[in-house]
């Protein structure tokens, strides 16, 4: 084998290794992993590939390119939580081959491995990769668009064509991926960059066709073939969509200014204490290597003050800061090797913190579920629907103590090393001591975690699974009915279009996006009020319970932790 392969095939076993066990132990999470693989799921059953649907209606959330991946694993693996999760291990691995060919290419071999273990070692950056969300493959492509913007900025006319063709090119993908937003970001890096450059220009008009154009090029695969197939009404839905998410604060995502920054620090950990002596710092680096770090940090930045701003907060929308705030981190790291900088005690000692902080949070939910703490826990939860859900009869053994004492042990040994300035040793430990004390908590630990916030319902709807019936959440949002009851799609229904025909002008004024909630909502009435043709289900949560008593056509039939099963009575079969 070339030596030049062996540091890739090491990476590539190690990303399988880290990534693939244990990929399906639990089940999906509300709302987004369940949410993409429905729309997966209804993919394969409708054979509809291009308009993404929930309950086989329009999904204007986003485009199709994860969804397409995921329907393709559960062609290869079954309608499943492995499959739903599948393409973001090849995401990690994808990743990290990357980052190590950049860093390798940039700043030499020891800094390369040094990005690596910072991104795989810190604990959301890799949690993504064993998950069934959307951002990974987002991330992943407008870093490579803006990689190639940079290595472009840098080189002579005739050579950055390419450069700026692929720029496109991941443009294109990160726009079928998750929508307008990559084109945003995108451009505020490069404004940004351009007035950090006192806007001398490093590309010409051509520069810029042969970028937008690639774009469109890919773009087009779905946007130009949603505009054939059904018109600017697509579109107005679609952009009208997203205007609300980044106007207005949707329910339950409505958060503080300074969310994503706490987030990060804490999320991102150790990596973004590491990488917090990077700023101010002035190192004497090659040109390519400044401008590498130039366009690293304005994207940091770009996508903290942009989704700082932004009405809805929701923890993914930071996740792009993962790859710049790691490459910060290594080179922390890189010069501390070479003595270029010295990390400071008080450095250190944030580490410390930080990670006694979640070191203890870890400790904490087995010592609180697990014993008998948690009749205390459960006197004062505020909340009668969580409070119920803790009452569940989970078994926490002792062995779910672990996750949290690997991190606490690891993270004092490595805070001895880096206090006596072996950094060498210390940093390695931190971030690896970061990388097993995650997963044997996602091994251990949450599974049992999701018994108290899913479980009850998840089991409800999986007995119903292949069954001729309908099933819906009352009171709640959920998509978890839809893929563990795996419910067929509707079918020509007469007396159901009837009903909708009849009772549409309730909706006429709702505040509401028209064919997203209003046909959601007439179909669940139609459940409740309709001529069904087949036994309808239905889950609340407790909390909810009271406004459902006194349906005539409900029947409760069980409960279990914090919510209530009801079945439809005297429906009409036909």
């Amino acid at each position: 084998m070339n030596p030049s392969l062996r540091p890739y095939l090491a990476i590539a076993i190690m990303a399988l290794a880290v990534y693939l066990p244990f990929l399906g132990a639990v089940h999906l999470f509300d709302w987004d992993e369940i949410n993409f693989a429905e729309s997966a799921r209804e993919m394969l059953v409708s054979q509809e590939y291009f308009q993404v649907q929930i309950n086989y209606m329009p999904f204007w959330e986003k485009p199709p390119l994860f969804i397409w991946m995921q329907a393709f694993s559960m062609k290869i693996f079954g309608v499943n939580e492995f499959a739903a999760r599948f393409p973001n291990v090849i995401n990690g691995l994808l990743t990290l081959l990357l980052i190590f060919r950049l860093g390798k290419d940039y700043f030499g071999s020891r800094m390369a491995w040094y990005w690596v273990l910072a991104y795989a070692g810190s604990l959301t950056p890799q949690l993504y990769f064993k998950s069934g969300i959307i951002d990974p493959f987002f991330n992943l492509f407008i870093f490579l668009s803006l990689v190639m913007i940079a290595k472009a900025s840098i080189l002579e006319k005739k050579q950055r064509k390419k450069f700026y063709f692929f720029g496109g090119l991941f443009l294109g993908l990160a726009l079928l991926t998750k929508g307008p937003a990559s084109v945003v970001i995108v451009g505020l890096c490069i404004l940004t960059v351009l007035a950090l450059r006192s806007f001398k220009f490093y590309f010409d008009w051509l520069d810029i066709l042969l970028y937008c154009f690639s774009t469109l090029l890919v773009a087009f695969a779905w946007y130009g073939v949603e505009f054939l197939r059904h018109g600017l009404w697509f579109f107005q839905e679609f952009i009208r969509y997203q205007t609300e998410l980044a106007s207005q604060s949707v329910a339950t995502h409505g958060q503080p200014w300074y969310y994503h920054p706490l987030v990060l620090l804490f999320g991102a950990f150790p990596a973004s204490v590491v990488a917090l002596r990077t700023f101010g710092e002035n190192l004497t680096w090659t040109d390519e290597q400044k401008n590498l770090r130039r366009w690293m940090a304005v994207l940091f930045w770009v996508v903290l003050i942009v989704f700082s701003i932004v009405k809805t907060k929701i923890i993914h929308y930071s996740s792009l800061c993962y790859l710049p705030l790691t490459f910060m981190a290594a080179m922390v790291i890189d010069s501390c090797h070479v003595a270029r900088i010295q990390y400071r005690r008080s450095n250190v000692f944030m580490i410390l913190i930080i990670g006694l902080t979640l070191s203890l949070a870890f400790l904490a939910i087995p010592s609180l579920a697990g014993t008998s703490l948690k009749g205390w826990l459960i006197d004062q939860m505020k909340d009668p629907f969580a409070a119920a859900n803790m009452e569940l009869p989970v078994s926490w053994p002792w062995f779910s103590w672990i996750p949290g004492a690997l991190m606490l042990f690891s993270l004092l040994l490595a805070i001895y090393l880096l206090w006596i300035q072996r950094w060498r040793m210390g940093f390695p430990v931190l971030f690896l001591g970061s990388l097993f004390s995650l997963q044997s908590f996602l091994l251990l630990d949450v599974p049992r975690i999701e018994r108290y916030t899913q479980g009850p319902a998840i089991d409800f709807f999986e007995q119903l699974k292949e069954k001729d019936v309908y099933v819906e959440t009352l009171g709640y949002k959920s998509y978890a009915q839809y893929f563990y009851s795996q419910i067929p799609q509707i079918g020509d229904t007469a007396s159901y279009q009837t009903y909708c025909d009849s009772t549409l002008y309730r909706y006429v004024n709702a505040n509401t996006l028209p064919g997203r909630d209003i046909p959601n909502q007439q179909f669940k009435d139609w459940l409740m009020n309709g001529k069904i043709d087949k036994p309808a289900y239905f889950v609340s949560k407790i909390t909810e319970e009271k406004a459902f008593a006194t349906h005539p056509n409900l029947e409760v039939i069980g409960r279990k932790g914090g919510f209530v099963f009801y079945k439809r009575v005297e429906a009409s079969h036909h």
